[in-house]
């Protein structure tokens, strides 16, 4: 391989340097090799915290609409329901779990968008 080839000449390589074409006369990156794509290492650290700053937001929900975040989508290890489903496990009709969610949802986006600025 190319690598190795030139291991002996140079102590220093570039990951932008061309090390060879491929068949339709496009160079050849190492960096292309070795798939280092930004979103490789950064997207999982985005997304932890991501997750830890939407945890910290729920623990400052009310319980009942925790309980109700948690049962539509699936949090703490539950199945995801319906709006009919917690409807029906609550006790209220759906349009009013709709109208909760709306809320909830619009309270968890202000606290999230306080907590990055």
């Amino acid at each position: 391989m190319h690598i190795r080839k030139i291991s002996g000449q140079k102590t220093e390589v570039s990951l932008d340097e061309p090390i060879n074409t491929d068949w339709d006369g496009n160079e050849l990156l190492l960096a292309d090799i070795l798939g280092t794509d930004h979103d490789t290492v950064m997207r999982p650290m985005e997304e932890d915290v991501e997750h830890q700053l939407l945890r910290e937001a729920l623990s400052r929900l009310p319980e009942r609409d925790r309980y109700i975040v948690s049962m539509r989508f699936g949090l703490a290890g539950q199945q995801e329901k319906t709006q009919k489903e917690v409807a029906d496990l609550m006790g209220i009709s759906q349009s009013y779990i709709s109208r909760l969610e709306k809320r909830i949802m619009q309270r968890l986006r202000r606290d999230l968008l306080r907590q990055v600025s």
